[in-house]
Formats: structure tokens, C-alpha cells, sequence
């Protein structure tokens, strides 16, 4: 489907085939809805039919690519704006109008969702549509470079979108997914409420898991992948029941704090790189010592939580049983692959040497490489043993989708242990994506279809469905055998490259532990085997119930959807060397691996004996547990025992819970010692003063005034006293001296008024005048003879 060598280097050259594309899947899609909806359904041909929505939608849209095409052709780049190795960087419009449509179709169903129902259907599924023809549209671009578009005034820091071959395959299959399980809602929602509101998260989460797959750097990544959490949360709680919330709030919850971690790490990065792009840059993370290891756990946090890596899988059993099926699909197959995509990136891209095979710092990469092996050696074996405890069709799909995302996070940490020569992890972990995107979304949407008759999907009231389900059944044996790695399926191409790389890892370095983790491997195979067939089983073998025979027919829309999940699982086994080598291969372009260990994994012969073996031998495991433990009718009491919300997560929550009401109760004891104590110390010191205001101090007071009003009253009658006794004895002492002055007084007068004013007395005058003249003489004359 895919490669560089199919096409030309020139991108004018690809002009036919991608008019051909354009024009061709509207007129294929019309053909499916059509025959579906009117020609089989009512059985008949009219008017009305030919001039349907859907009818017009397409010739509209053919009428608009076959004149995109030729008047723009935009299959030749913009402009070439910088070099990258040895190629040209392409600048081009279209991965920005990849994200900017379901944006608008979402915004297009809230209008006219309100008007009419089928039209909001209509463009729902035809926005979805036209997003996989752009995509598809950028195929000869990026078979020929790395296509770039920036919007650097968003927010300041901008919007970058950079697409290689890798990231182009990952929106490739996913909008290509998530057009058939829109397609396929129509049918399945007839049942469900809330429609429109379930189309507009349906495409503002495919803007979202696009966008993740189209960033350039780190931020831009960051943006979607938090759309696509909050949008997918709708789409989890579309039911509003208590079992849809509480698993809403254990996906929001879970989204949240890996969106956190993500973003502290990212903050990480920028502050000592100053740059968020992701190319190999391993050389600056280093200077960061030990911290370099914190930034890695929270990428991880941040990413594993979306892919479901044990023990952050608890959400996904959870949402998808209480998810509208088509949506679980999408939750299986496709987001929890972003996280996937965000962890190959950090891992075997932004935490590796700068084309250099021969550093040192490649050890580096080797570490965080041999934890993810055993995180996803961990999680592979934990879900599967947890999916055969299982008796809901969607809570095994659930295990089974982290099981198999322990493979791929198994088949990364390959790739980063094996350094420059991890190509054949990263090729594993390719192929194992593709493929589980299919088969699972596929065996979704099966199970959706039982659902819709049955309405329920419990073991027990399920059995003998195949009579109604014919091609659902077969399509789904297909999936299980893809699943479960039965040759000539493609997962068994998949896990076969993927037990090669960890062969290669155990081999590396002599290390003993990873030729244990290989036996856990196959183990794991020979479970995945037994749970699915159980599942298989259940649902469409075995006895079949009463209700069975009143449950309507699968209709052709199905048939003709699953027939198709299942021609491409089988493609996938049969043409593994054309995958490999015009998918696989171009996919690897932009990472550091050696060309040789490339060179190496198209000559692989998947049908030696000892492959063969090998995967029989996992088989006959899966087929021994399946007899052994369908003699005690799969009653396992493992549910408990390897739950990690009972081992981990409940206990961490009530010792969590017991700390802070610890902690509650000492700050209440706190609070009572202090600030209630400093109230009850207040309160006594304002009774003490009100005591002193209202009784003491005007006790005081009234008091100082008495004693100071009988002190002046006594002083005042002292002070008179003395004043009058004064006067007294002044006039005395007047009446004393003029009669003295009279007895001196040689010539009293006899006025009394002149006997007061003696001292104008002339005697006493001339008496006084005669003294002072014979005083002046007298000294005079001494004066005289002093000389």
C-alpha cells in the first residue's frame, strides 16, 4: 500500500494515482451506503434514493477533488523550505487541514444536528472520510521527504506539524478506523441517545489523535493528546450511568495526572535543551545527570497511562464495557496507540545519540530500554492471566488490549536496548500497531453487533450465535487467530518479528533475565490463545438460548465491514514482505538504526521450521490451560489476587486516605491548641477589660473625683483662711508701722488721711535730706586725707 520505492522522487509524478484515490473511495463509500441503506434495505430503486444525502455529499465532494486535483495538485510541496539530511523538508498546508476538518465537522454536526439527523449523520461520517483522503493525499510527499507546516504565532510559542513516513502510516490506519466505526455508528446509535453530542466528541477527538500523530515537537504533541483525553472523556460517560461516571472519573483522573506529568517533563526538556523538537538529542539530556531519569519516568507516567502499561491500565477495563461500542473500538485501536507513538518518539528518538553508532552514551538508551522490556513483559502477562478471570465480552477486549500493549511496550524497550541495532524492535512494534489496530477495532465493533440484539454480553447468556451472525462469527475467528499469532494471520508475522528482537536483546549482552522474559513471551501467546477462543466460544458456539432465534440477522453493512477487517488481517499474514518492505521499512527513515539490521528483516523467511515451532509450541500451551481450566469452567480466583486496583491502588488510596485524616486531626488539634486557645485567651483578656472598663475604672474614677473635690474644698479653705488671717495681719502690721512712723512723726498732723501718707511728711524729708548732706560731707572730708 505504502513505500518510497512505489513512487516517483519527483511528487508531480504521483498526479494519476492520487486523482484516482480522490475520486475512486467517495464513489466506493457511496456504493456501500447506498447498497446498504437503500438498494437491500428497502429493496427497491427511486428518486429519493438516487438524490439522497449521502448521494449528493459525494458527487459534490468527487466534483471537488477531481478539481483540487487538477487545478492545485497537491500532491507537489509548497515550497521547500530546509534540508534534512540529504532531503528536502516540504512545506504544505495539508497536515494543518487534517487537524483544522473534524474541528469544523464537529462544529458543522452541533448545527445541523438540530435541524435533521440524517444530515448530521451524513457529515459526521463524510468529515471522517475526506480526513483519510488527506491523509492518504500526503503519500507521495512524505515517500519523498518530511512534510513541515508552522503557525508561529500561536500562543506565543506556535503550532508545529512535521509528518514522516512513520507518523504519516499511524494517522493513515487511524482515520481510516475511525471512518468505518463512524460509518458503522449510524446503525449501532439507532439504540443510544445523545447523538449529536456523540458525533461532535467523535470528531474532536479524531482532531486530537491526529493531531498527536502530526506534531512536530513536544508542546504541539501535548496539545492534542490533552484534546484527545478530554474529548474521549465524553465519549466514555455517553451513557450517564453510575458505571459510566465512576469509570469517567477514573479516565479523568488518570488523563489528567499523566497530562501533568507530560507537561513538567516537557518543561524539563525545553528549560535545559531550549528546544522541544523531536529528533535525536540525547547529547544535551545528558548534561542533566540524574535528572535525565525523572524526565524518562515522566514521559512514561504521561504516555503509559494512555497506552494501558501495568499497573496505569485500571481505566481501560472500566471505560470500555460502559463506552458506546464504536467508541471502545476507537479507545482499543487507536488512542491508546498515541500513547504508544508518544513513547516510541521519547525512547528510540529524543533519548539517542545524534548519528553516532558508536557512542557512549548509547548505554544510556540501553537502561531506559531494559525497563521497558520489563514493564511490558510485566503488563502482557498480568492482563492475559487477568483476561482469562473475565466473563464480559468488552472486559476481555479490555485485558486483551493491555496485554497486547505489553508487546508493543516490549518491542520499544528492544529497540532502545538494542541501541543501533534495535531495528528489528521497532520493526516488530510497527507491524504488531497496525495489526492490533485492526483485529481489535474489528472485534469491537463484532461484539457491538451482538450487543445491539442481545443487549448484554455476558458469558452466560450468550452461546450458538453463529446461525444469526454467520460472517460476524467467521470474521471474528479470523481476528482471534490474528490475535492469538496463528500463522498465516498477521499477527503472527508481528509477534514473530517481535520474539526475534527480544531473542536479540537476551543475546545482546549474555543477559540471563531477558532469555526469561522470551519464556514469558511465549507463555503469554499460549494465554492469549486460550482467553480468546474462550471468547469465541462463548459468544457464537455452544448451546444456543431461546432468545437466540428472535434476534434479527446481521445486516449487510456488517457483513460488508467485518469482511473487510478481516481480508486486511489475512492480507497482513499472507503479503508480509510487501508490508514490510513499502510500510515497515520507509516507517524507519527518520531513526538512527543500522541500514543492515533494515536490510536484515526483509530477507526473514517467517515460514522456517523454527518459527513455526516456536509459535506452535505457544499454541499448544493456550490449548493445554484451555482444557485444564474448562474443566472447572474457568472459575479463577485471579480477578483478586493479581488485581492491581486491590493490590496497589486501594491500599495506596486508604493509606492515602488514613495520612490525611491523620493529618486532619492534628491540624484540628493544632488549631484547637492555638487558635482556639488564643481565642478562649482573648475572650477571658476582653471580659477582664470590659470588668475594668465598666466597674474598676469608673469605681476609680468617681473616687479620684471625691478625693480631688475634698482636697480642693480643704485647700480652698486653707487658702482662704490664711488669706484673711494675712490680710489681718497686714493690716496690722500697717496699723503697727504708722503708728510707729507717727511717734517718730515729731509734727503730727491731725488729717488722717496725711497721718497715712507719712512719707510725705516734710519734716521727715528735711530730717532725711540733712542726714544724706552731712553723710556725703562726711565721707568727703575722709576722702580728703586719704592722700
Amino acid at each position: 500500500m505504502f513505500g518510497a520505492a512505489a513512487v516517483s522522487q519527483d511528487p508531480g509524478g504521483s498526479y494519476g494515482t492520487l486523482s484516482i484515490l480522490l475520486i475512486l473511495l467517495p464513489v466506493l463509500w457511496l456504493v456501500a451506503r447506498g447498497v446498504h441503506g437503500h438498494l437491500l434495505a428497502r429493496k427497491e430503486l427511486s428518486i429519493r434514493n438516487i438524490f439522497s444525502i449521502e448521494f449528493i455529499a459525494t458527487i459534490l465532494y468527487t466534483g471537488f477533488s477531481f478539481f483540487w486535483v487538477t487545478r492545485f495538485r497537491m500532491s507537489s510541496p509548497l515550497t521547500g523550505t530546509s534540508v534534512e539530511g540529504d532531503r528536502a523538508l516540504i512545506e504544505s498546508i495539508t497536515p494543518c487541514l487534517i487537524v483544522l476538518l473534524p474541528f469544523l465537522g464537529a462544529a458543522l454536526v452541533v448545527v445541523i444536528g438540530r435541524r435533521s439527523a440524517p444530515l448530521r449523520n451524513c457529515v459526521a461520517t463524510a468529515t471522517t472520510f475526506f480526513t483519510f483522503v488527506l491523509v492518504i493525499s500526503m503519500y507521495p510527499l512524505v515517500s519523498a521527504s518530511t512534510v513541515v507546516y508552522e503557525l508561529p504565532s500561536l500562543m506565543g510559542l506556535g503550532l508545529h506539524l512535521r509528518v514522516d513516513f512513520f507518523s504519516f502510516v499511524f494517522a493513515a490506519f487511524s482515520s481510516f478506523i475511525w471512518f468505518l466505526s463512524t460509518f458503522y455508528s449510524q446503525e449501532y446509535m439507532e439504540h443510544e441517545e445523545g447523538h449529536t453530542r456523540y458525533y461532535f466528541f467523535m470528531l474532536v477527538s479524531l482532531a486530537g489523535t491526529v493531531g498527536v500523530f502530526l506534531a512536530g515537537d513536544l508542546l504541539s504533541l501535548f496539545l492534542f493528546f490533552e484534546t484527545m483525553t478530554l474529548a474521549s472523556y465524553a465519549l466514555v460517560i455517553h451513557a450517564q450511568s453510575k458505571a459510566a461516571m465512576a469509570a469517567g472519573r477514573n479516565y479523568l483522573y488518570m488523563g489528567v495526572g499523566g497530562g501533568l506529568c507530560l507537561l513538567t517533563a516537557i518543561m524539563l526538556v525545553f528549560n535545559q535543551t531550549g528546544t522541544t523538537t523531536f529528533l535525536p538529542n540525547l547529547e544535551a539530556l545528558v548534561t542533566m545527570g540524574s535528572l535525565r531519569f525523572l524526565v524518562g519516568a515522566l514521559f512514561f507516567i504521561g504516555f503509559g497511562i494512555k497506552a494501558g502499561a501495568v499497573p496505569m491500565h485500571i481505566w481501560l477495563p472500566q471505560s470500555h464495557p460502559v463506552a458506546p461500542t464504536p467508541a471502545s473500538a476507537l479507545l482499543s485501536g487507536i488512542m491508546i496507540k498515541a500513547g504508544a507513538y508518544g513513547i516510541i518518539r521519547i525512547f528510540t528518538m529524543l533519548f539517542t545519540p545524534s548519528h553516532d553508532a558508536h557512542s557512549a552514551l548509547w548505554q544510556i538508551t540501553e537502561q531506559f530500554g531494559y525497563i521497558l522490556i520489563w514493564i511490558g513483559v510485566i503488563t502482557m502477562f498480568t492482563a492475559a492471566v487477568l483476561a482469562l478471570a473475565q466473563k464480559h465480552a468488552k472486559r476481555v477486549l479490555a485485558y486483551s488490549s493491555v496485554s497486547q500493549m505489553g508487546y508493543i511496550l516490549m518491542g520499544i524497550g528492544t529497540a532502545a536496548y538494542l541501541g543501533y541495532e534495535g531495528a528489528m524492535g521497532l520493526g516488530g512494534v510497527s507491524y504488531h500497531i497496525l495489526n492490533h489496530a485492526f483485529f481489535k477495532a474489528g472485534m469491537f465493533l463484532m461484539v457491538g453487533a451482538v450487543y445491539m440484539r442481545t443487549h448484554d454480553l455476558d458469558y452466560s447468556k450468550l452461546g450458538g450465535l453463529w446461525r444469526s451472525f454467520p460472517v460476524t462469527a467467521v470474521a471474528f475467528l479470523v481476528a482471534a487467530f490474528a490475535i492469538a499469532g496463528v500463522p498465516g494471520f498477521n499477527g503472527y508475522i508481528s509477534k514473530t518479528m517481535l520474539h526475534h528482537a527480544i531473542v536479540e536483546a537476551g543475546e545482546h549482552h549474555g543477559a540471563l533475565s531477558l532469555l526469561y522474559a522470551e519464556k514469558i513471551f511465549v507463555i503469554t501467546g499460549g494465554l492469549t490463545f486460550c482467553y480468546i477462543m474462550r471468547l469465541f466460544q462463548s459468544i457464537f458456539l455452544g448451546k444456543r438460548s431461546e432468545a437466540a432465534t428472535s434476534y434479527k440477522r446481521e445486516t449487510t453493512l456488517e457483513r460488508v465491514l467485518f469482511g473487510i477487517i478481516a481480508t486486511i488481517i489475512i492480507y497482513g499474514g499472507l503479503a508480509s514482505s510487501r508490508i514490510i518492505n513499502r510500510v515497515i521499512l520507509p516507517m524507519g527513515h527518520g531513526f538512527i538504526y543500522d541500514h543492515h539490521m533494515w536490510e536484515h528483516m526483509t530477507h526473514l523467511g517467517f515460514w522456517n521450521s523454527h518459527d513455526l515451532v516456536g509459535i506452535g509450541g505457544s499454541l499448544g500451551i493456550g490449548a493445554i490451560v484451555f482444557v485444564l481450566l474448562a474443566r472447572i469452567n474457568f472459575n479463577l480466583p485471579l480477578a483478586n489476587i493479581l488485581s492491581v486496583e486491590h493490590l496497589f491502588y486501594k491500599p495506596f488510596l486508604n493509606g492515602l486516605f488514613k495520612l490525611f485524616m491523620l493529618s486532619g486531626y492534628g491540624i484540628e488539634k493544632v488549631t484547637d491548641v492555638t487558635l482556639v486557645g488564643i481565642s478562649q485567651v482573648g475572650t477571658l483578656l476582653a471580659e477582664g477589660t470590659g470588668w475594668l472598663d465598666g466597674k474598676l475604672l469608673p469605681r476609680l474614677g468617681h473616687g479620684i473625683v471625691a478625693v480631688m473635690g475634698k482636697t480642693w474644698d480643704r485647700l480652698y479653705t486653707y487658702v482662704l483662711c490664711n488669706v484673711n488671717d494675712l490680710r489681718k495681719l497686714t493690716q496690722q502690721a500697717e496699723w503697727a508701722t504708722f503708728f510707729a512712723m507717727i511717734k517718730v512723726d515729731y509734727n503730727p498732723r491731725g488729717d488722717k488721711v496725711y497721718k497715712r501718707l507719712t512719707m510725705m511728711n516734710l519734716d521727715l524729708t528735711l530730717f532725711i535730706v540733712l542726714f544724706m548732706l552731712a553723710l556725703i560731707f562726711s565721707l568727703r572730708f575722709l576722702t580728703l586725707f586719704s592722700y
